[in-house]
């Protein structure tokens, strides 16, 4: 057997993480089965996801691509013209390699990548991280063979329920496969291990709103607490001159990292709480290692999926929510007290995790590519 799988999805690394994680497992089931898998990506030339998906060693096409923003710019007049000569690109990659499935996971590069598929009459599976579709997904949705979504299915509006899946989101290498555990993690960095572990975490980009927040509170958190932080790049000289202005006696219960990458798996899996933003990729990381949580989520203006991913998960009983446009950074304390205090509380969000997202998303995604291996 035989399969000739096309990956493509680019903008952010939210956006390509997922999609390693699924050519992984979809690596491992091929080699299993004796599957003959031929893998190309397909994304921007010079964006994020062609430095990630080379250093994976895997074959890669670059094409133009523009946004659709939902307010003025002037690149919305420059950039039809990029996703114009893109399609035209993509159709040629198309018809060049005839993938047998085309997997699209989003970003504004798999709008043109996704119409040459249907053109040629390939199967075209598309992957929905957050609980409402993005604006490329929305466009692709109608053309799809197969909509895989990162949440329940009754979250949705308007799709396609007839070929809609729930798979969950997928789970980046780092943070399933974690080196130390939590005394060799605070025997490294010197953390009391009986003291209550905190995990910050602002995304990719950092988050200055949850940076003043944790600012304003610093000294009480790391008087009782270890706290780890993901201040972002904008965010890390302001913080690493705060723990150099702290008592010697409270350093070594406060880290900020620009980014945590290698280490962030041992993060996850020794933290007490984890404070966040509630992108999707977040929150799956948060479910995969069942930790209870505090989600802030970013009041976007055009988009409210972060809003939507967040209140799911305190109906459900998974997580804490706090709305950033009345928070203070002593509101903020009061709720890690609280659920650091009461442990079944926390217990009771790690029940409800093991019970709703108890899935293997990278499998349930490579399984459905795998329905289109040829003979």
């Amino acid at each position: 057997m035989r399969l000739k799988a096309l990956f493509t999805g680019g903008g952010t690394a939210g956006h390509v993480a997922p999609n390693i994680a699924v050519i992984e497992e979809l690596t491992k089931i091929a080699k299993r089965r004796d599957v003959d898998l031929d893998i190309l990506y397909v994304g921007r030339f010079r964006g994020i996801e062609r430095d990630l998906i080379l250093k994976e060693r895997l074959k890669y096409k670059g094409v133009f691509s523009g946004k659709i923003r939902r307010y003025f710019s002037w690149r919305n007049f420059t950039d039809p013209i990029l996703v114009f000569f893109g399609f035209f690109q993509s159709i040629f990659i198309v018809f060049s390699f005839k993938p047998d499935v085309v997997f699209a996971k989003g970003g504004f590069v798999t709008v043109p990548v996704g119409l040459a598929a249907w053109i040629r009459k390939i199967p075209l599976i598309v992957h929905e991280s957050d609980s409402m579709l993005g604006l490329s997904n929305k466009v692709l949705s109608k053309i799809a063979t197969r909509l895989a979504l990162g949440f329940p299915l009754e979250l949705y509006r308007g799709i396609p329920l007839s070929k809609a899946i729930f798979t969950g989101n997928p789970v980046r290498k780092d943070v399933k496969e974690f080196d130390l555990n939590r005394d060799e993690l605070c025997a490294k960095y010197g953390f009391n291990k009986r003291w209550p572990f905190l995990l910050v975490l602002g995304g990719s980009q950092g988050a200055q709103r949850i940076n003043e927040l944790i600012d304003s509170i610093l000294e009480k958190m790391v008087s009782t607490y270890t706290v780890v932080h993901s201040v972002g790049a904008k965010g890390a000289g302001h913080f690493k001159e705060r723990r150099a202005m702290m008592k010697e006696d409270l350093k070594k219960n406060y880290l900020a990292f620009s980014f945590i990458q290698e280490e962030m798996g041992d993060f996850l899996n020794a933290a007490d709480l984890i404070i966040s933003r509630a992108g999707a990729n977040a929150i799956s990381e948060i479910l995969f290692v069942k930790k209870p949580s505090i989600l802030i989520p970013f009041p976007y203006a055009s988009s409210d999926h972060q809003n939507k991913n967040a209140l799911f998960l305190q109906k459900e009983g998974l997580a804490s929510v706090l709305e950033e446009r009345h928070l203070t950074g002593y509101k903020l304390l009061e709720e890690i007290d609280y659920l650091l205090a009461n442990k079944k509380e926390m217990e009771k969000m790690n029940g409800n995790m093991e019970e709703k997202f108890s899935i293997n998303s990278e499998k349930l995604i490579a399984e459905e590519i795998l329905k289109f291996c040829k003979d």
